[in-house]
């Protein structure tokens, strides 16, 4: 009875709370001016330091206090704003405050109460924590703060300016000025003299000595240059006829912004709709009901949201005439839940793309958060069968977003990643409910179906994983916030009813950590062109948070509609499998199950993959049972080490799989029987090879596409082969080199990756052939000799290094990893760029795939001996002395993991040496982080390679000849 009461306590403080909120969001507003509670930011405040006033004959710095208000941000190595996550805001943030520091020390003017000498030796420290930041800013490729690109090279150009000591050279300097040129090359500078405001007069600062000022000010509008502060002191600065209403604006935000009158500016100004639609959608999404904010404020919100849409044409953005595709469809949220019904043709009409949606209309690459946020819109129409092609216009693009990208998701607008995941589970929660009620009948049972269910699933169990040991998220409380939302749409879905203790455990730890943590402690992730907190935003989303855990609603209630067909039965026998295997043995049980059940997922999609290769059904050979493990092997090490590689790639290794276990069992029971004489395979391998490269180099790459053929390749018809070749052979050969070799991801990988590629494939299949030979001499054998390989050509270690290596699938697939994340993550770069990577990742290959291949022959004695292929535990070497025969192949067994143990330890130490030399080297052009990446995804690869072999000491997963 307690708890009952504390709970309704809660829950009615929470109401106390939120009625609040809304009731000082709505005081706040200035009807000329509007609201922001954005956190000040350095750059804007060092632009607005900058400006000086004409005062008779002589002229003033217009805000001095935004000059003291620098010299306290300073830090003690002399930059501004650095930031944990992203070095760009610091490299902005500092070069525009040194700017200001050094026009402050040429001209004082009417500052005299501080010491220059001092500020001589800020600037020096400035000075060099500029160029260590510019000297080792790897984040210039994924940076997603506005105009960038422009306003750096800007910056710099003007510090040389006011001193030609500071010239600035930077090893990714060569990639800013590519973005730069970009940039300008669809942007013409006449565009922001025109009646139409272009979203470049958010950033004048960058166009100084570019532009006629003079020429740009009918674009002002309520005192500010599109709602931005340092584009408003800029425009004073340079224009040659002073403003009022711009000096006005800039008092009023110096005096009611976050900085409350002590010099700090907000980085924009107004933020109203943003914060009035964010606001009411997310807390009446989260269980507030329109009954517990009911208040004049209320009402008071309500009527700006609405008169803003009338102003600009059914479209809104952050501030008036800055409309934006994700403060509209916020906007026509909010407006719905508060039973104002707005018509989103507007926004279609403005925003919508042939494939996507845009932001703004003229952004360097859409965003993720946009799409769901127009997704969010959409679903909560009245009649969502009127915007079915929008709505599957934003699933496919938020899906794909989700599929390619690699580690952490990642947003143009938030330096978290939570705060897209928390709106990808959301949009694809509501998508399934409406799913399930029979809505949406195009997306019903399709492959984007499968595809939103695992993008949905990865965002929740990803977002339980990350969370640390204090309850916390990152060690930020409002990200802490977007992770109970996420995880309390989990918690509605049925994909998670057999972790639903573990998700409501992690929300109330969370929830201890919001209630414990210190007041100084906020999160600066929002991005603008630097990064920024909202506090209203912030407080509506620590309630909703808090409102969420104590929700009553039924859990798993959504997504019944969804059937992998994989028993529950099968999972848990799987589970039973992968728990005695040393890889997983310790982790819990539950991470396991919910991994098992991501896996049952992409089952669907691998099993209409798997007659496009081989003619499978038509073989004499058992059922394909190992098809729905597959999936687990990679999704299980993907979670396990926390990997989160690319889902494409994890998608297209999965299917690699499929065909690595197929091309065995075809060569073994179509193409041996049909080529006694293996000298016409291995030629017909060799032509088909050269041939399919041959029509590359031609006509380009085409033939496969994710997996799928794209109707303009050879569709698995042989190029005019001089042979007398069987058909059954030749055609279902040619599919699969094809799609190996001319798979879209591999096309656009180096050179260097695809010919290893290449080489590695045409090893394997002739590894495959020359083994029909070794088999056909040991059913040869007389049956006296036993199951003894007498007949060999080569010894054991010879052959286990060499043929027997190579016919495991392992050396091909560990090349077609490469050339996935040549072309996914490093730009088509080598993955291996130098001759000791090179060595060092083929030495690797060889250990690993000898140690596969000892396990594969672990697994499968029984079977191999009984169909007379050669095992390893067949040569002369394995021979023991044993009183029985169970004795013996108990002796050779553990002889061959020793062998196996050993082959491992040689993996672990040349991959740790691997490890080594790749972090040792870096190449800008490949983006942050490429070479740690790269070298988790080859450890991942390792990882399922060597689960594998664990799998096989406990079962031969191959399946018999019939």
């Amino acid at each position: 009875m307690k708890v009952e009461i504390s709970s309704m306590d809660e829950t009615q403080r929470l109401t106390a709370a939120a009625r609040s909120l809304i009731s000082r969001l709505s005081a706040g507003f200035d009807h000329r001016f509007g609201l922001s509670t954005t956190s000040c930011q350095v750059y804007d405040t060092a632009w607005v330091a900058m400006i000086t006033k004409p005062s008779g004959t002589t002229k003033e710095w217009l805000f001095p206090e935004s000059f003291h208000y620098l010299l306290k941000q300073q830090a003690a190595d002399g930059s501004w704003g650095r930031h944990p996550v992203t070095q760009t805001a610091g490299i902005l943030d500092t070069a525009a405050a040194l700017l200001a520091l050094l026009k402050h020390v040429k001209e004082p003017l009417q500052i005299h109460d501080v010491s220059w000498s001092d500020v001589y030796e800020r600037i020096d420290r400035a000075s060099r924590s500029l160029r260590d930041q510019l000297a080792t800013w790897d984040d210039v490729l994924e940076t997603n703060h506005i105009g960038v690109e422009l306003i750096v090279p800007s910056l710099l150009e003007y510090l040389q300016l006011e001193d030609q000591s500071l010239t600035f050279e930077f090893p990714c300097k060569s990639a800013l000025d590519s973005m730069k040129a970009m940039k300008l090359a669809r942007f013409n500078l006449d565009s922001l003299y025109g009646k139409r405001p272009s979203s470049a007069i958010h950033s004048l600062e960058a166009f100084l000595g570019k532009l006629d000022f003079d020429r740009v000010s009918h674009q002002l509008f309520q005192g500010s240059m599109l709602a931005s502060p340092s584009s408003t002191a800029a425009y004073l600065i340079a224009s040659s006829r002073w403003d009022e209403e711009a000096e006005a604006y800039l008092r009023h935000i110096v005096k009611a912004g976050s900085g409350h009158g002590d010099g700090g500016i907000p980085g924009t100004f107004p933020t109203t709709n943003f914060e009035y639609s964010w606001a009411v959608a997310t807390l009446l999404r989260s269980g507030f009901s329109k009954s517990d904010l009911e208040s004049a404020g209320l009402q008071g919100i309500g009527n700006v949201l609405t008169n803003a849409f009338l102003d600009d044409g059914g479209v809104i953005g952050f501030a008036p005439r800055a409309v934006d595709v994700d403060d509209t469809a916020k906007g026509l949220l909010a407006l719905q839940l508060l039973g104002q019904h707005t018509s989103p043709e507007a926004m279609l009409k403005v925003f919508e793309r042939k494939d996507h949606f845009t932001t703004f209309g003229s952004e360097r690459d859409p965003s993720l958060s946009s799409h769901c946020h127009v997704l969010i819109a959409l679903l909560n129409q009245p009649d969502v069968s009127l915007y079915h092609p929008q709505i599957l216009k934003a699933t496919n693009f938020i899906c794909n977003f989700w599929w390619n990208g690699d580690h952490l998701v990642k947003d143009k607008w938030h330096l978290s990643q939570l705060y897209p995941t928390m709106l990808v589970a959301e949009a694809f929660t509501d998508l399934l409910h409406l799913l399930d009620q029979g809505a949406l009948p195009g997306i019903k049972g399709q492959e984007l179906q499968w595809k939103v269910s695992i993008c949905l699933f990865q965002a929740c169990f990803r977002t339980l994983l990350e969370q640390q040991v204090d309850g916390s998220w990152n060690g930020m409380p409002e990200q802490t916030c977007y992770a109970i939302l996420t995880l309390a749409q989990a918690r509605r879905v049925c994909l998670f009813q057999d972790i639903q203790a573990q998700l409501q455990d992690a929300i109330e730890r969370g929830v201890s950590f919001l209630k414990s943590r210190t007041l100084h402690e906020v999160d600066r992730s929002w991005t603008s062109k630097t990064a920024y907190r909202v506090a209203f935003v912030a407080e509506a989303y620590e309630l909703a948070a808090l409102k969420v855990s104590l929700s009553a609603q039924p859990s798993g209630s959504i997504g019944h509609s969804i059937s992998s067909n994989v028993s529950k039965a099968s999972l848990d026998g799987f589970a039973r499998l992968v728990v005695k295997t040393p890889l997983f043995s310790e982790l819990p049980e539950w991470h396991i199950q919910a991994s098992l059940v991501e896996s049952s997922l992409f089952v669907p999609l691998l099993r209409s993959q798997r007659l496009k290769v081989f003619p499978r059904d038509e073989a004499r050979i058992a059922e394909d049972k190992y098809l729905d493990l597959i999936p687990f092997t990679w999704i299980g090490c993907n979670n396990r080490r926390a990997t989160f590689a690319p889902t494409s790639m994890v998608y297209e290794l999965m299917a690699l799989s499929l065909l690595g276990y197929q091309v065995d069992e075809f060569i073994e029971t179509v193409a041996a029987p049909l080529f006694p004489d293996t000298t016409g395979l291995h030629a017909l391998i060799d032509e088909i090879i050269d041939n399919t490269e041959s029509r590359n180099a031609k006509h380009g790459t085409n033939g496969f596409t994710n997996g799928f053929t794209n109707g303009n390749g050879t569709n698995g018809e042989s190029s005019h082969s001089s042979s007398p070749t069987p058909e059954t052979v030749t055609k279902p050969l040619t599919l699969f080199v094809e799609y190996v070799l001319n798979h879209e991801t591999v096309a656009g990988s180096s050179s260097w990756d695809r010919k290893t590629l290449r080489e590695g494939l045409r090893t394997f299949l002739h590894a495959h052939t020359t083994q029909i030979d070794d088999n056909s001499r040991f059913k040869a054998q007389d049956l006296q000799k036993g199951d003894m390989f007498t007949s060999a050509t080569k010894s054991f270690a010879q052959w286990v290094r060499t043929t027997a290596a190579d016919h495991v699938a392992c050396p091909y697939s560990f090349n077609f990893a490469c050339c996935l994340i040549s072309s996914s993550l490093g730009n088509g770069e080598e993955v291996f760029p130098t001759v000791t990577q090179k060595y060092l990742a083929a030495a690797t290959l060889r250990h690993l795939a000898t140690m596969c291949r000892m396990y594969n022959d672990y697994g499968s004695i029984d079977r191999d001996t009984e169909e007379r292929n050669i095992n390893s535990v067949h040569f002369p070497e394995f021979a023991q002395s044993a009183s029985t025969a169970s004795e013996e192949i108990k002796l050779k067994k553990q002889a061959l993991v020793h062998l196996g143990q050993y082959e491992y330890g040689c993996v672990v130490k040349t991959l740790e040496v691997l490890e080594q030399e790749a972090l040792r080297t870096s190449n800008a052009g490949q983006g942050r982080n490429f070479n740690s990446r790269k070298m988790s995804i080859i450890k991942f690869f390792c990882d399922v390679t060597d689960f594998y072999d664990q799998l096989y000491f406990q079962r031969d997963l191959s399946s018999r000849i019939v």
